[in-house]
């Protein structure tokens, strides 16, 4: 198995399951990720452009992909049109809390792959009210207030994984759309992405990630720049978002403890930062419904 860079893994403190609506607007963007739980992407509303891995792939509403859970990929806007997508994470382990002697591996779309397998399923109109109802029960589930059953969810999963795996029995063949080999980082960038992943709470900045790293200032931040999409200070608050958000969800730390342990040494700044990214402010984000936790607007 290759080696993913650290620096990139999201979805840390995951458990068991997770599903939610992922509205992508205006200047959105977000840097290439991988993660341990497998993620299967619909799109509900809006077009826009997945890269996955060496593949690229246009999609419209009713599209529907496939992640494994070390595959590097993001998606973009295009053309600054929004999106909306339905996300469900799972534990590959919860696609088999039923187990039957029948032969049929519920994971194999997500390992058992050729060379041209295509990620992507555009779903038939005819099929969507169907895939729709599985949605809607786990959405259900997942939302109540004593705690959602992993046996109702398991046994919802399996349902849907065997409609996947006939849907993408039938699936045509990847059709590359555009020249693209993949992410490549250079190691004075991969470098960096990781001293920032270790680091993102302290008092980092372009000359002091150049003087660690016994480079140019201005060779550093062309290069991570041209490899990554995204400027030195803007990874680093991506990364000191992304654990705010964590810790907002998964503790009840206050806000304002919270903004100076991830790297934050004005408020007032955090909540101007965290509310341009994520579409609203750290409070609001702590009360919102589940299904809305895991919004990535940047």
């Amino acid at each position: 198995m290759k080696k993913l860079p650290e620096s990139l893994q999201t979805f840390r403190s995951f458990q068991d399951f997770q599903i939610f609506v992922n509205r992508n607007e205006g200047e959105w963007r977000m840097p290439f990720e991988w993660h341990e739980p497998l993620e299967i992407f619909y799109v509900l509303s809006g077009r826009g452009k997945y890269y996955i891995e060496n593949k690229v792939y246009l999609f419209e509403p009713g599209d529907l992909f496939i992640i494994g859970n070390h595959e590097l990929h993001k998606s973009q806007l295009l053309n600054q049109e929004p999106f909306e997508a339905l996300i469900i994470m799972f534990d590959p382990a919860l696609a088999n809390i039923v187990q039957l002697n029948d032969g049929l591996d519920p994971l194999a779309l997500f390992y058992e792959r050729t060379e041209d397998f295509s990620h992507q399923w555009k779903v038939d109109p005819s099929i969507r009210p169907k895939l729709q109802w599985c949605f809607d029960l786990m959405m259900e589930e997942y939302g109540r207030k004593e705690g959602y059953s992993l046996r109702t969810i398991g046994s919802l999963l399996q349902w849907l994984l065997l409609e996947l795996k006939k849907g993408y029995g039938r699936n045509r063949r990847y059709n590359q759309i555009e020249s693209w080999n993949g992410i490549h980082l250079k190691p004075v960038v991969q470098h960096a992405m990781e001293y920032i992943n270790k680091c993102y709470c302290e008092n980092i900045n372009l000359s002091k990630l150049s003087s660690e790293l016994r480079v140019n200032p201005s060779y550093l931040s062309r290069e991570f720049k041209h490899n990554t999409g995204f400027s030195v200070i803007e990874f680093i608050s991506f990364k000191r978002i992304w654990h705010a958000k964590e810790m907002l969800l998964y503790t009840d730390k206050p806000v304002t403890q919270i903004a100076y342990q991830v790297g934050f040494n004005n408020v007032t700044h955090f909540h101007w930062m965290f509310k341009k990214m994520i579409g609203v402010s750290p409070n609001r984000y702590r009360k919102l419904p589940k299904i809305f936790y895991n919004l990535k607007k940047y």
